[in-house]
């Protein structure tokens, strides 16, 4: 077991024997969530970030997000609009005083960036501008403006490549992957167990933010990495943390149709500079359904291509010419080509993929859990600022605005003292269950009964089938893969849940069955109290 540099030499940590690592703060991710958090906690604090992915990888899904920030800064914008919008995709279940933090917030945010030397677009005249007045704006679903700041198709990416230079020297990073959160007699939160290589260590920390991203690897289809497999929820729900609304996952329109899992994610900002999509038959099919057509919030668009283009439609993005989308979509244009698509040229397939999780563990506006002692922040966070459905360039917007209270919150409300770390979480020995096995089968029955369409009858049979492989399984072993499996595990009942008890389609949520909004789930919330232990 290593700490290694996020760059740069980290301070030392405080070796508390074999197996031990003793800290003031403990952050469960390195995304732009976890890293801002870190970056705007105390510099006296002693802070770890937990990764599970390599030195040298991306970490979460931060790097892969193609689109930009939406923040009020255009002079047709204010935050007033940017709340209407987010308001409006949200379906009715936002909660409007997350929303005007957001929107009030934001744009000081990206103030600060753009100090720590974040090279976002600007527009053509002012290039060597750091008037945020001056920087160009996209559009993309669900805005009635031009409202995202962004860097190409690449905007997550430049964010942790800045947030990462800014972090050197002020944390250390612990390599490895969380079993479950450390808990004294009274329930709060006192470190948690990672396991390093085979090694599980007792990370002790005086709080624990958890900023672990996204579930979209729970699916058979997603434009998420492999290992976002929702484990901040059920590391959570393992502290008897509160969840909600977790039945809100978000399936992006836009995935390149390929073989496997993995979709290449063909960012909303093309759609948002001119591109259609159209059926087999070439029908501008969007034009029927939404007086925004093509720019309507994702969940439209995407329920709009499984139901009237059958599953699959036509991106055209042919009216850019080679130079404007190398300058525009620069990763897209080599994604498309590296998959054999020239978008140059040809319409290319694509069909929706789990793309964000709208729902998530129950956050006050400081970032509080209902546990003692355990924050989250971004992704894995419900805020309440996006609803039934995020509008697109809200969630790098929220990683910021509520990173940052998180941080200032935990700060505040920090203990003087370590309490005890109790004893370690089973383990299974040997080898286990062949855990790629049980991960295919998992993700493809998410799909099938989980997915874009859902039933409840489908969804009665997941759970049960969730529940017997859970008593099946039993404790992980000593394995990454494993581990991440078992949360897995709790994730996907944790969803199915709430799906089967949210009795209406809304949002990013849709039942067969239930086909359509009821007004007496408006403003309604499905609240989950997490069961305790490993």
């Amino acid at each position: 077991m290593s700490l290694a540099q996020v760059p740069g030499p980290p301070p030392p940590p405080d070796w508390a024997g074999p197996g031990r690592v003793r800290t003031d703060v403990a952050v469960i991710g390195a995304g732009v969530a976890g890293l801002y958090a870190a970056l705007t906690l105390p510099e006296h604090l002693d802070v770890v970030i937990v990764d599970k992915v390599p030195a040298g990888g991306d970490s979460g899904s931060s790097p892969w997000a193609q689109g930009g920030l939406a923040v009020a800064l255009g002079a047709d914008d204010s935050p007033a609009m940017h709340a209407q919008d987010t308001l409006r995709a949200g379906d009715g279940l936002c909660d409007p005083a997350a929303v005007d933090v957001l929107t009030r917030e934001a744009p000081g945010h990206v103030v600060r960036l753009l100090a720590m030397g974040a090279a976002f677009d600007r527009v053509p005249d002012r290039l060597e501008s750091l008037d945020p007045a001056d920087l160009h704006l996209a559009r993309e679903g669900g805005q009635q403006v031009s409202r995202s700041v962004h860097r190409a198709d690449a905007t997550g990416a430049e964010m942790v490549r800045v947030l990462r230079r800014a972090v050197a020297g002020r944390v250390s990073r612990l390599e490895g992957t969380v079993r479950s959160l450390a808990r004294d007699r009274d329930g709060r939160v006192t470190g948690a167990w990672v396991l390093c290589g085979h090694e599980l260590v007792a990370l002790e920390a005086r709080a624990v933010l958890l900023a672990t991203g996204g579930c979209g690897g729970l699916y058979a289809a997603t434009t998420n990495p492999d290992h976002a497999t929702g484990d901040g929820l059920a590391l959570a729900a393992g502290a008897g943390a509160g969840m909600r609304d977790a039945e809100f996952v978000q399936f992006h329109p836009t995935g390149l149709a390929v073989e496997g899992s993995w979709r290449f994610l063909l960012t909303e900002a093309l759609r948002g500079a001119g591109a259609t999509l159209h059926d087999a038959d070439g029908k501008r099919f969007l034009l029927d359904v939404h007086p925004d057509a093509e720019l309507a919030p994702r969940h439209v668009v995407a329920r709009a291509i499984l139901e009237l283009a059958g599953g699959t439609a036509w991106l055209d993005a042919t009216h850019l010419d080679e130079a404007g989308f190398a300058r525009a979509f620069p990763t897209v244009l080599a994604g498309g080509r590296r998959h054999g698509f020239d978008l140059v040229s040809e319409r290319v397939p694509v069909t929706p993929a789990a793309h964000y999780h709208v729902g998530g563990v129950r956050t006050d506006l400081g970032g509080r859990t209902s546990v003692p002692g355990l924050y989250a922040a971004g992704e894995v966070a419900s805020t309440g600022v996006h609803g039934a459905n995020r509008m697109a360039g809200n969630s790098l917007s929220e990683t910021l605005v509520f990173g940052a209270r998180a941080a200032v919150t935990l700060a505040a409300e920090l203990p003087d003292h370590h309490g005890p770390h109790g004893d370690p979480p089973p383990m299974a020995d040997g080898d286990g269950t062949d855990v790629e096995e049980l991960r295919t089968r998992l993700r493809r029955r998410m799909w099938a009964e989980a997915g874009p369409a859902r039933s409840g009858p489908g969804l009665a049979g997941l759970a049960a089938d969730l529940q017997a492989l859970t008593n099946e399984t039993g404790p992980p072993a000593p394995q990454p893969r494993a581990v991440e499996v078992h949360h897995a595990l709790r994730s996907c009942a944790l969803i199915v849940k709430g799906a089967r008890l949210r009795t209406e389609s809304r949002g990013g949520h849709r039942r067969a069955d239930l086909p359509e909004t009821d007004p007496a789930w408006d403003g309604a919330h499905i609240e989950v109290t997490g069961r305790a232990g490993s």
